[in-house]
């Protein structure tokens, strides 16, 4: 590991000091917890299927459903 050194303003010190002593977690345990979650890739997958059921709701025309049946068209017919 490598170590890291980083001035915080003294309230956000007090926060974090005050969430370590009520989990019991060590405050650095804390701050890699959160550098990892910012860390973290957050990507979009453009063809999930979530993309697909656009444009939502009832126009009237022939397959325009997806506002009512939205589970139906994501996941499939719903099992008995």
């Amino acid at each position: 590991m490598t170590l890291v050194q980083a001035q915080i303003p003294e309230g956000e010190y007090r926060i974090l000091r005050q969430r370590s002593e009520e989990s019991g977690e060590p405050m650095k345990e804390i701050i890699r917890k959160a550098i990892h979650a910012y860390l973290l890739e957050d990507r979009v997958d453009p063809k999930a299927e979530i993309f697909k059921i656009f444009p939502l709701g009832a126009s009237g025309k022939k397959g325009h459903h997806t506002a009512r049946d939205h589970d139906e068209v994501l996941y499939g017919p719903a099992r008995p």
